[in-house]
């Protein structure tokens, strides 16, 4: 099949760095965007792919060079030496192992747009005077979460969280202040090591109608998550979870994000900086699509009646 795009060359570092796009050498070449992916695995991948297409097709043709971090921060010390090399004129960090690398880097001063990461502000991810940076999180805001906790359980009053205070002591406590307005009061937990969760959790639904849960590696890990999600269901506890995955394994619900627009959308900041935008004069943005999903066996084990309007805007049902 014909392609109208230019064939890709690659870059020298074995599997870390493939070269996307290449614009066609000229004495005018355009400017080069490097990308750092902490991984190529799922949402990462869908998300990188969509900045790299977008950029391919923006009137400025850049030559986007992709740097693949494997999820080792081994991997870090060979793409600093080679962004050094290359020194790009501007760097697109997917995930937060990228992020928090790239901005490390004291050598560094070329601006960063961050996508695909959580917490920006409390990962001190913003600009300073050294640095200029933007990006797209993956927050959804939290006055949309506590209103969808009042809508799928119009009934409850006390809403319990599990948080590590150094991971996400800033989102519970921004989250204190507006549960008022949805008729909520928050009850909190602190979990100092994931080995403490389920314990914790169980203490905390002794006091609650409904468990909200934040992204925190504290509480929600591999080996913990399952047991969480089980815990809540034994007691017959409204638990909403982070991800379509915790809703197939039983959370009552979840909002998510599309990385694909997610992906887009960052491409778009990448433009308007190409453009003559300063960085640290474009704000940082949420995500603007999010999603819903229900799991309704979830609410029919729990006694709880989704109203159809719920059950209608949700994108992933289980039934």
């Amino acid at each position: 099949m014909r392609s109208d795009r230019p064939f890709p060359r690659v870059l020298a570092l074995g599997l870390l760095a493939v070269l996307v796009s290449a614009a066609p050498l000229a004495a005018s070449r355009g400017p080069t965007v490097a990308i750092v992916t902490s991984s190529r695995v799922g949402p990462f991948e869908t998300a990188s792919r969509a900045i790299a297409d977008l950029l391919q097709q923006s009137p400025r043709q850049p030559e986007v060079l992709t740097f693949d971090l494997e999820g080792e921060r081994s991997k870090g010390p060979d793409v600093l030496a080679e962004l050094r090399r290359m020194n790009p004129d501007l760097i697109v960090t997917v995930g937060s192992l990228a992020t928090a690398m790239i901005l490390a880097d004291s050598t560094q001063r070329t601006p960063l747009v961050f996508s695909m990461v959580l917490y920006p502000r409390q990962s001190e991810f913003l600009s300073n005077p050294t640095r200029a940076v933007t990006g797209v999180a993956l927050d959804v805001p939290l006055e949309i979460q506590l209103q969808y906790v009042h809508r799928l359980v119009p009934g409850a009053r006390r809403l319990g969280v599990l948080y590590h205070a150094g991971e996400t002591g800033l989102i519970v406590e921004a989250a204190r202040r507006i549960a008022p307005s949805q008729g909520l009061s928050l009850v909190t937990r602190a979990v100092e090591q994931p080995g403490n969760a389920v314990t914790a959790l169980g203490e905390l639904m002794e006091e609650v109608d409904v468990v909200w849960s934040v992204a925190d590696s504290h509480v929600f890990t591999p080996q913990t998550t399952s047991a969480l999600i089980l815990a809540a269901l034994r007691r017959r506890m409204p638990l909403i979870g982070l991800s379509t995955a915790h809703v197939k394994s039983g959370a009552l619900a979840t909002l998510y994000c599309d990385y694909e627009d997610v992906g887009r959308q960052t491409g778009e900041l990448v433009v308007r900086i190409l453009d003559g935008a300063r960085a640290e004069d474009v704000p940082v943005a949420g995500p603007r699509k999010v999603s819903l999903g229900l799991n309704l066996r979830t609410a029919q084990h729990l006694g709880l009646d989704v109203a159809p309007a719920l059950v209608a805007e949700a994108r992933e049902v289980v039934r």
